[in-house]
């Protein structure tokens, strides 16, 4: 990421050694605004993958890691961990005097059906999960988990938040079974607790005076978190020039996703900080229905890549190039997992082999059904260029629009799909066991035995360099089984108010979802 004013990036330093090293501050009080483009369905993070509610949700709950500033996974809610020399006992000791929103200290009855939870609804539980045997207290401050082989990303997917294991009170969990939580019920042992959450409008949090933070110096997602603001207070802006006037107007104190084509009208104002998510960036894809119809046919999704030229389909989305880039590779340069491992099939612009490949596969004209929320801006413009280009392929387009909660209704209807293509975006991933289209129960349901026995692989290795030989291998077969087609790589605009300090520091700028603890008002 880059922070764009040169005036603030001489005021914002690294949080270092805890409370040193501060600029202008650090002040307590006042109430953060931050303006989202889409209001969440649920704070219910275990339930959701959403990066709309992860943004509130992550100042309420915690889980057992926390991502650093390297995506790498540090304690939290622990005070140490260590795997067994076989990789299949993991020994996690709490933190003392954690508490709950309620009062209630975090013992390992929490930890245990919190996890338990997860592991049974959790969206991106079950790679891990399918290999737990067993999950035990040894005392309140200890917990076992037993698994049948090594997992090499335990430690990741235990820090991932996004349908990830955050840890509520005992009877929370065990009430609340495969339901998403009510909003009486968002109870976590984060810096901020819920207050009110009005629909259409905002959802309120205020500090938790009886938070306990982890120690260390603060690291992206990892360290020690303070609570400045009083509150902190997410509007639900939907309507993109809102969000650009309203924090013009200092409305708004932070706003997420503007769309790119609005720079110009900020870059030069002295009143706003212009964050650019360029390092993660990420990653706009259509994800192809792999269980059923049409593209349950693997040459008709290999037809579909053969005929996209991706330059115009990340202008139409994006605009200026300074706001995205062509990349194959799942991962982008410069993340350690990014390879260029068989990325020769990317960008193919080769309508004439598309319509070979759908010849050798029967196509007849059947409509192959793309569907986009009309509210997701750039994917919507992106949906209307590759209907135009697979047209010239000759297939028969049907582009069906939707508002978001409809689209996503749809496309996660995993008894009834009825689409061929679907538009999204995805963060990036910390770890490759993390990428959604690698988990058969996700979207798009990609679950051929290459990639059942590619995925098990993959898990079971601890070493980075074989983990990253498997990758490549993984990477392979996406290119020949087409389970889904990233366009590119893209960078978000997000912009916050000038007189906001702390938080975010010039070496080590804000992660791909911001955060406001350890943030102030000058």
């Amino acid at each position: 990421m880059k922070l764009r004013n040169a005036a603030l990036l001489a005021s914002l330093l690294l949080i270092a050694g805890g409370l040193s090293a501060w600029a202008e501050g650090p002040n307590y009080g006042g109430t953060m605004r931050v303006a989202l483009a889409s209001e969440p369905g649920t704070l219910d993070m275990q339930m959701t993958t959403g990066v709309a509610a992860s943004i509130p949700a992550r100042h309420m709950f915690e889980t057992l890691f926390a991502f650093d500033e390297d995506y790498a996974p540090q304690p939290l809610l622990l005070e140490s961990w260590e795997l067994s020399e076989d990789g299949t006992l993991a020994t996690l000791r709490l933190r003392h005097g954690v508490r709950f929103h309620n009062g209630k200290e975090m013992t390992a009855a929490d930890v245990i059906a919190s996890l338990t939870r997860w592991g049974n609804y959790g969206l991106t539980s079950k790679a891990l999960w399918v290999h737990v045997t067993g999950i035990e207290a040894l005392d309140d401050y200890t917990v076992q988990i037993r698994l049948d082989e090594p997992f090499g990303p335990f430690d990741f997917y235990l820090a991932n938040i996004y349908g990830g294991a955050v840890i509520y009170p005992a009877e929370i969990a065990e009430a609340a079974g495969d339901q998403p939580l009510s909003p009486d019920q968002y109870i976590g042992t984060g810096p901020y607790k819920f207050v009110e959450w009005k629909s259409g409008d905002y959802i309120l949090i205020e500090r938790f005076a009886d938070y306990a933070s982890p120690q260390g110096e603060p690291s992206g997602y990892a360290g020690q978190r303070v609570a400045y603001f009083d509150q902190l207070k997410f509007f639900i802006v939907p309507e993109d020039n809102a969000r650009l006037v309203g924090i013009q107007a200092g409305t708004y104190d932070y706003v997420v996703n503007i769309p790119n084509d609005l720079y110009p009208s900020v870059k030069d104002d002295p009143n706003i900080t212009s964050i650019i998510t360029d390092h993660p960036p990420i990653y706009p894809i259509a994800l192809l229905n792999n269980k059923t119809g049409l593209t349950a046919n693997v040459k008709i999704r290999q037809a579909i890549l053969a005929a996209l030229d991706m330059e115009p389909i990340m202008l139409a989305g994006y605009g200026d190039p300074m706001f995205w880039s062509l990349n194959g590779s799942y991962f982008a340069p410069g993340i350690r997992w990014y390879t260029d491992a068989c990325i020769g099939a990317y960008d193919q612009a080769d309508p004439e082999r598309a319509r070979q490949l759908a010849a050798e596969a029967g196509y007849n004209g059947e409509p192959v059904r793309l569907i986009v929320a009309q509210d997701m801006t750039a994917q919507y413009n992106q949906s209307l260029v590759v209907a135009d280009q697979l047209r010239r392929a000759g297939f028969n387009v049907d582009l069906q629009v939707y508002d978001k909660a409809t689209f996503f209704a749809r496309r996660n209807d995993k008894d009834n799909p009825q689409w061929e293509m679907a538009f999204s975006f995805y963060s990036t991933s910390p770890d490759p066991s993390l990428v959604l289209m690698l988990n058969p129960a996700y979207a798009g349901w990609w679950d051929t035995p290459e990639i059942q026995r590619l995925r098990t692989e993959l898990n079971r290795i601890t070493d980075f360099d074989a983990r990253y030989a498997k990758w490549e291998e993984i990477m392979c077969l996406w290119y020949e089984q087409v389970p889904a087609v990233k366009f590119g790589d893209a960078y978000q605009l997000h912009l916050m108010r000038s007189e906001i300090g702390g938080g975010y520091g010039t070496e080590h700028p804000p992660m791909l979802s911001p955060y406001f603890w350890n943030a102030w008002r000058k």
